[in-house]
């Protein structure tokens, strides 16, 4: 019975290595210039099972809604004006969906998905080249934000 156990364990933990989110790593320049948006944001609220907007690429009720407030935006796309106040993620982890706390502030980046709906994942956030300046994670709250990354990103030109 205790085999059967550890074999079990062992499986779920492979199976869970297997099927992690996994992401490329860039330098902070590339990960800038790649996002449609860069914004330090203040979580409001955390909404579950929800669809992304109408003419998005992604569908189903899979998706975490988080909507924020934009303290400063550092890159928006051309055609807008503001930054929409919701933004999707995958609520699923294999997906690399973000999960981060309503009342925290963080520094996210991602994609414009249809007319308007901000989309974001773990991979692609933007982070400071020098990976020891940071704890091991994929995205930052605004308060571990190096002072360095934030000038640096201020300065980016794509």
């Amino acid at each position: 019975m205790s085999k059967l156990l550890l074999s079990l364990a062992l499986l779920s933990a492979l199976l869970a290595v297997c099927f992690a989110c996994k992401c490329k790593e860039q330098s902070t320049k590339e990960s800038f210039c790649n996002a449609h948006w860069v914004s330090h944001v203040k979580v409001k609220v955390r909404v579950g099972k929800q669809g992304l907007p109408e003419g998005s690429e992604r569908k189903g009720l899979n998706n975490l809604r988080y909507t924020v407030q934009h303290v400063e935006v550092f890159k928006k796309p051309s055609n807008m004006t503001t930054l929409p106040d919701e933004i999707y993620t995958p609520s699923e982890s294999p997906a690399c969906g973000l999960t981060i706390a309503a009342g925290h502030e963080y520094l996210l980046a991602g994609r414009v998905e249809g007319p308007n709906a901000l989309y974001t994942v773990l991979c692609g956030q933007v982070l400071p080249d020098d990976r020891s300046q940071t704890s091991f994670e994929n995205v930052l709250e605004w308060k571990n934000v190096p002072q360095s990354l934030q000038t640096q990103i201020k300065a980016i030109k794509c």
